[in-house]
């Protein structure tokens, strides 16, 4: 598990969450004015949202890890997402993602080695590592901005020229909101989508 913890989040969240965060190509309808799938009686005060993203829950666990002054974090989550569609059903779009976060340094077995802060690559390193497991080959990535990323530190990744997710730094403005005082990488990507596309085992 490369020495990463699994995340359970709420699939319903604050409305304030609303476009702080990128979300997986494909998921919403551009043909819809609203995107959001709302919740009348929320269950939780304030959740008035079904999630488009898993971000949001997984740093929330993250300042958990902090208030506790665990520093070094590595955190993965596997869930649904949600979007409203123009179907006749009325039934949202759903969508299985794999969002992976870290934080802090890398710790060696060998204790006479300096500890390494982890960075963008060992995000990339992490995600290269959890597709090929579902032998996912030509995997890209491209320098690209995104809304919750850092400007220069995020890139997109995608499946046979199809953008699928995103990863890198998360934006000084976004890590001011949850009071992070050290870096934080975040990647989101379309593990349904990949999924579908991947190697069908030989008959």
């Amino acid at each position: 598990t490369l020495g990463f913890n699994e995340a359970i989040s709420y699939r319903f969240i604050d409305a304030k969450h609303d476009e702080i965060f990128d979300i997986v190509p494909n998921l919403t309808d551009d043909n819809l004015d609203e995107e959001f799938v709302s919740i009348k009686d929320p269950i939780i005060d304030g959740a008035t949202r079904m999630r488009q993203s898993l971000i949001s829950g997984l740093l929330d666990a993250v300042r958990v890890n902090f208030n506790h002054q665990n520093k070094n974090v590595r955190l993965f989550e596997l869930g649904k997402v949600f979007a409203k569609t123009s179907t006749e059903d009325g039934l949202p779009l759903e969508k299985e993602l794999l969002t992976i976060v870290l934080s802090g340094k890398e710790a060696f077995e060998q204790k006479a080695l300096a500890s390494k802060p982890l960075d963008f690559y060992d995000l990339k390193g992490a995600v290269d590592v959890s597709l090929d497991a579902i032998k996912l080959p030509n995997l890209e990535y491209a320098p690209k901005d995104s809304r919750h990323l850092q400007s220069g530190q995020s890139a997109e990744v995608s499946f046979n020229g199809n953008p699928v997710g995103t990863l890198g730094k998360l934006d000084s403005k976004v890590a001011s909101k949850y009071k992070f005082k050290q870096d934080v990488f975040v990647a989101e990507i379309d593990l349904q989508t990949l999924l579908e596309n991947a190697e069908k085992p030989a008959l």
